[in-house]
């Protein structure tokens, strides 16, 4: 059973985690993080020590590895040969390279730090390199979330891939239609009704069928009105480019 875990990085996804386990009842050993500053306030939340370098480790039952994907290669090499995950949905869990026990612990969520979240109703998805270790973090991501899948690391992979694109993708949409209407002193709040519903219409029925919107209907009078409405031609590519596609998906 894992009791007690020490978390490397002070970021959103560390902060989260960090936050979930010590509700839940598990030991926070230390804060590693070379930003003294995140860290060190970290660590006064959760409660546990601050450290600031790869050495003189508290004794512990799992490492957390919250870092930025192209950082936990190098994160690992200065690693004690105990047991220990990381938190990326796109790196393979052969990154640890033969270590012991190692996994991954993947909340499938955009994290900020500032803002506060329900972490019950994540989905975590674990992967694990051998069977008794995966018990034990499946027994472990329970204790925080009510949503736990195990999915190797392929299956990982698209599930990031898809994230990305629901998740970041559609806010950089958001981010077109707000400067857009920030142009023309245009509320952009009016709109959040509309991605609300939009939102909500998933939980209800399959995204095929849930399309609307003058791509779907294939009137190009009303796309050709638009293009000549927007000024940043990037954005016009984006829209361009997403009607497109949107007309030859319904013309199947």
């Amino acid at each position: 059973m894992i009791k007690k875990i020490s978390i490397i990085g002070s970021g959103n996804v560390a902060t989260h985690l960090g936050l979930a386990f010590k509700y839940s009842g598990v030991k926070i050993q230390e804060i590693i993080s070379r930003n003294k500053e995140s860290g060190f306030a970290l660590s006064k939340k959760l409660d546990c020590m601050f450290n600031n370098q790869f050495a003189n480790f508290l004794k512990t039952d799992l490492i957390i590895i919250c870092v930025k994907d192209d950082n936990i290669k190098e994160v690992i090499k200065k690693l004690p040969n105990i047991s220990m995950i990381h938190t990326s949905g796109s790196t393979d869990i052969s990154v640890f390279d033969g270590r012991k026990n190692t996994g991954v612990l993947y909340p499938v969520q955009t994290l900020k730090k500032e803002i506060k979240i329900e972490f019950k109703s994540i989905p975590i998805c674990i992967e694990a390199n051998n069977e008794v270790f995966k018990k034990k973090l499946i027994s472990l991501g329970n204790k925080i979330s009510n949503k736990i899948y195990y999915l190797n690391s392929f299956q990982r992979k698209h599930i990031h891939l898809a994230a990305v694109i629901v998740s970041n993708f559609s806010n950089f949409c958001y981010i077109i239609a707000k400067k857009h209407l920030d142009n023309y002193e245009i509320d952009f709040s009016l709109l959040i009704p509309l991605i609300i519903k939009t939102a909500n219409n998933i939980t209800e029925s399959d995204p095929i069928d849930n399309q609307t919107g003058p791509a779907k209907r294939g009137d190009n009078k009303i796309i050709n009105e638009h293009l000549k409405m927007m000024k940043n031609k990037n954005y016009k590519k984006i829209y361009q480019l997403l009607s497109q596609n949107i007309l030859e998906e319904y013309e199947k």
